[in-house]
């Protein structure tokens, strides 16, 4: 009769996280792909990932609220959106991701109503690293895409007066938002 072969133990999502940290490397299972002009480039599954699976690394330069503050003033628009912030011991710091160094985790869009991940903190050999992990089952060919919080990005929808117009038809009323960016 045959042995079987041991089953090999799945690394924990955090541990592999630190794996891939401490190698500034981004696992396998992904593609980036052009969406549009107004969204950019995206990151999608070519794989499945499990619930509570590590996916990505937001990988830039750890800096601080006065060094952010200095970048702000010299960066174009288009490169302050890869600026994330996190406290730590008290502390607001923020991964600079602008530089492009073909990591995917400043590829990663904002979806704010049903994202598949979420970005949490682990320290590795003591430096903190933001790492994205699954909320949900994953498929291949679905984008990834965690929430970023503040509400302030401009492909959010904001409703201002001058976006709203009430329209009246025999007595009926309609409420027509214009949103531009979706």
């Amino acid at each position: 009769m045959a042995s079987a072969r041991p089953r090999r133990a799945k690394i924990k999502p955090r541990e592999e996280a630190a794996h891939f940290s401490s190698l500034c490397k981004d696992k396998d299972g992904f593609d980036v792909k052009f969406i549009n002009s107004f969204k950019g480039r995206g990151v999608f599954s070519c794989r499945p990932f499990q619930n509570g699976d590590f996916l990505i690394e937001y990988r830039g330069e750890v800096i601080t609220k006065s060094e952010r503050e200095n970048r702000q003033k010299v960066y174009h628009n288009a490169l302050k959106v890869f600026m994330f912030d996190f406290r730590l011991n008290g502390q607001e710091l923020y991964v600079d991701a602008a530089k492009e160094d073909n990591s995917l985790g400043r590829l990663v869009n904002d979806d704010h109503v049903n994202p598949n991940c979420k970005m949490k903190l682990i320290k590795v050999d003591g430096k903190p690293h933001l790492s994205l992990f699954a909320l949900k089952d994953i498929s291949p060919g679905e984008e990834i895409a965690y929430d970023y919080s503040d509400s302030d990005w401009p492909w959010r929808c904001k409703l201002l007066s001058s976006q709203i117009t009430i329209v009246s038809w025999a007595g009926l009323m309609q409420l027509i938002i214009c949103c531009p960016h979706n």
